[in-house]
């Protein structure tokens, strides 16, 4: 376990991404909570380096093959455009997301943290979020990389986030835990944390 607490840098430089609110079904979605931020890390041997957090849409939407409906019977005010892509607002993910995903990479630093795919390479923590004896699993999908621009930066990118359909798998239940810090210092070294 890593022994750093993460600490929200105080900096406008940092909050490089937001999301507009989204008006759905009558109500307005607040994504402030998705709002890009930062911290610094120190990886030992006199390193220490800024992670920029950023989240994707998918944490909020999802995409049209998972939806329940043909494409054509879906609202246009239930599709999201970001200008790369267009998904399918997602009631479930937005609250889960509200409620969840913060604090969630906010304890990252104490949190198992598993190998997710190891070609991409992307790695999933996962929380159980049922008080009431049953299973369900929020999984928390994210990459990091270094930062081209700027040498003591690096970027951890939350993918998605959502509740399993399924239970994991064989490989994900024995895939390989690795502690955050030791995940930033190999993606700062530009090493790959295998499976």
């Amino acid at each position: 376990m890593s022994k750093f607490e993460i600490q929200v840098l105080d900096s406008a430089e940092h909050a490089v991404h937001r999301f507009q609110s989204i008006e759905y079904d009558g109500s307005t979605w607040d994504l402030s909570h998705l709002d890009s931020f930062a911290f610094k890390c120190d990886l030992g041997g006199n390193c220490v380096v800024t992670v920029v957090v950023m989240f994707s849409c998918h944490c909020f939407s999802h995409s049209f093959a998972r939806d329940e409906r043909a494409r054509a019977e879906i609202p246009d005010t239930e599709i999201y455009d970001d200008g790369r892509e267009q998904r399918v607002l997602d009631p479930g993910r937005y609250r889960l997301s509200k409620r969840l995903l913060r604090n969630l990479v906010m304890t990252l630093c104490s949190r198992p943290i598993v190998v997710a795919d190891e070609r991409q390479p992307n790695f999933v923590t996962m929380q159980q979020i049922n008080d009431d004896g049953t299973s369900s699993l929020y999984a928390v999908f994210f990459d990091v990389e270094k930062n081209k621009a700027r040498r003591q930066r690096l970027v951890l990118r939350i993918q998605s986030a959502y509740l399993l359909e399924r239970n994991l798998t064989k490989r994900q239940r024995q895939a390989k835990r690795v502690a955050l810090t030791t995940l930033l210092r190999a993606t700062y070294e530009g090493r790959k944390i295998r499976a």
